[in-house]
């Protein structure tokens, strides 16, 4: 058994995967693209030593982890965001978000987390945004409920200007 992952958001996030299968038989990772581990997730040669994995994507391996500094930040619920891919391999680790809940607010405004895979493509807003309604605006009814239920469940709001914010935060990356 695998250590039990210490953050306050993910134990949030584990009950509503609970509820969420009891009620619906669909697992929290249906509605946002990311399945939550229940305990530390395994790392791949590109995880940084000291990243806690608490989610997977399920495609190629690519994963968010807590970025601790070396053991730094004890509370995880203020733990920079890490998105790995180690399929990319010149730079398979991005910073994504300041902590988890600026995670999935990043979630509530761009309604499916896989952009961030994506996100290097992407020259201004506008090629995100057009990328988004090209290909990720299906499931409208299902995004408006997780989206709903992560708000109160997380006391979360959309990020304004997603595209500014992941920019910023891409500039201030030092791994």
């Amino acid at each position: 058994m695998g250590k039990a992952i210490n953050s306050r958001t993910i134990n949030s996030l584990i009950h509503l995967d609970d509820e969420l299968r009891k009620e619906y038989n669909l697992p929290l990772g249906y509605y946002v693209g990311i399945d939550i581990c229940r305990e530390e997730g395994s790392k791949y040669h590109c995880t940084p030593d000291d990243a806690i994995v608490f989610a997977f994507t399920g495609m190629g391996g690519d994963h968010f982890a807590f970025d601790t500094k070396n053991g730094r930040i004890e509370d995880l619920d203020a733990a920079p965001i890490l998105f790995i891919q180690p399929m990319i391999f010149d730079n398979p680790v991005k910073l994504v978000a300041h902590h988890i809940r600026d995670l999935f607010s990043i979630f509530l405004t761009l309604k499916e987390l896989y952009i961030l895979e994506r996100f290097d493509k992407y020259q201004k807003e506008a090629d995100m945004l057009e990328d988004i309604e090209k290909c990720y605006k299906a499931r409208q009814h299902e995004i408006n409920f997780i989206s709903e239920r992560l708000q109160k469940r997380l006391n979360i709001a959309p990020i304004p200007n997603v595209f500014k914010y992941i920019t910023e935060i891409n500039g201030e990356c030092t791994l």
